[in-house]
């Protein structure tokens, strides 16, 4: 698998065939409901990455065909903490044709790369916790649970 940063012109290409199926597999482990016009809000928020300093799409593409996708970004702590820089992983797909192949280390390890080279000081990221096999990968990669997400519906 090739890996290269997202470019402008292959945009829309990487939404329609990464970045949608990425949301509807998300959408289907978790309480989210997507947005009626959704392939217009991702392909205007990844345009506005592409045009950041602190931010980073890698693609992973079999020849002609993209299979897989990382967004990394630059974050900051709010200012009660030590400032540090930390890179933050956004989203991690791997088509499902292609998983438990390796894929996903690599990306990882491309936006690990990039996160070093931003000079950030260590590396976050958020996953599902139905998603048994991203978070034995994370786990397996060296990542740690700091944190746990608790959420409670508000409906009556």
């Amino acid at each position: 698998m090739e890996i290269t940063p997202l470019r402008d012109v292959d945009l829309d290409a990487f939404v329609d065939e990464l970045w949608l199926p990425a949301q509807r597999e998300l959408a289907a482990m978790t309480s989210y409901t997507l947005a009626d016009d959704i392939r217009a809000g991702g392909v205007s928020y990844h345009r506005k990455r592409l045009d950041s300093d602190d931010a980073i799409t890698y693609v992973g593409s079999l020849g002609d065909d993209l299979v897989a996708h990382v967004s990394a970004a630059v974050q900051t702590p709010s200012p009660v903490y030590e400032q540090i820089h930390e890179c933050h992983v956004g989203e991690l797909y791997v088509d499902g044709s292609i998983r438990r192949r390796g894929a996903a280390r690599a990306l990882l390890d491309a936006a690990e790369q990039w996160g070093r080279a931003m000079d950030c000081e260590r590396l976050d990221l958020n996953v599902d916790v139905q998603n048994e096999a991203a978070r034995a990968l994370y786990e397996d990669v060296g990542y740690r649970v700091e944190r746990q997400n608790m959420k409670k519906p508000l409906d009556d």
